[in-house]
């Protein structure tokens, strides 16, 4: 399993939606259109570039703790170790042993959702474009991570330790600006401490039967059937095969 179909297995299981890949690092936005490839989204354009706009507004925040299996936490002070780092504590440090290689370490305590909120009225309007394909995939849902850490290694054993304020080492808030990192060995993706987009929730026009999960019915008639009626699905990341 490659690392981007790996990471969008972790994202989906603990938020239910698509990963955003590469996170953090990207510029996705709402209304942003493309395929699923290779297990992730691919952006192809946005629907404002169709003449489409939208109502843009916020759900539920979240937050995301997920170490792999295999993984132990060791929390350092003054040299020795201890079960919970006291307060004042010198030289405090929280190290993570992963056994295994391609473990992940994904965390972020706030995590802002912004949304789509006139979903019908895009997809009927989407409905109307020519050009239209029923593959394409919107982005509904942006899942904007503060404070996250998104890491991966590539051998067993590796280690990787936070040093730096003690609060946020004791709230194991390792993306905090004031905690650095170290590792004794190569990562396969490091990123620390950033602002960014780390999951999508994405809707796609169907005909009949369900794709996903949260079907919204739009009562508009699909040109080449005037019998069947479109369907907006709202996609389950763990539904949904590629599009090439």
């Amino acid at each position: 399993m490659g690392m981007p179909k790996q990471f969008n297995d972790i994202i989906q299981r603990r938020l239910n939606i698509f990963a955003a890949w590469l996170p953090i690092s990207n510029t996705y936005q709402l209304g942003d259109y493309g395929i699923i490839a290779d297990g992730v989204f691919a952006k192809m354009g946005n629907i404002k570039e169709l003449g489409i706009s939208f109502t843009s507004g916020q759900g539920p925040s979240a937050s995301i703790d997920f170490t792999s299996d295999s993984t132990r936490v060791i929390n350092i002070a003054a040299g020795a170790e201890v079960d919970v780092i006291p307060e004042g504590a010198l030289n405090a440090k929280v190290t993570y042993k992963f056994e295994k290689e391609r473990s992940f370490l994904v965390k972020s305590p706030s995590i802002t959702v912004n949304t789509i909120e006139n979903i019908n009225e895009v997809g009927t309007k989407l409905i109307g474009k020519p050009k239209w394909q029923k593959r394409f995939k919107v982005v509904h849902e942006s899942y904007l991570a503060k404070e996250a850490v998104i890491m991966s290694t590539i051998e067993a054993g590796t280690e990787i330790t936070f040093s730096g304020n003690v609060k946020a080492l004791q709230q194991l808030n390792i993306g905090n600006v004031s905690v650095s990192f170290t590792s004794r060995n190569k990562l396969g993706f490091d990123l620390q401490g950033a602002e960014g987009i780390i999951g999508l929730g994405l809707f796609q026009l169907v005909k009949g039967g369900f794709l996903g999960l949260g079907a919204q019915k739009v009562q508009v008639l699909d040109d080449e059937d005037k019998e069947e009626p479109m369907e907006i699905q709202k996609l389950s990341a763990s539904t949904v095969v590629d599009d090439l």
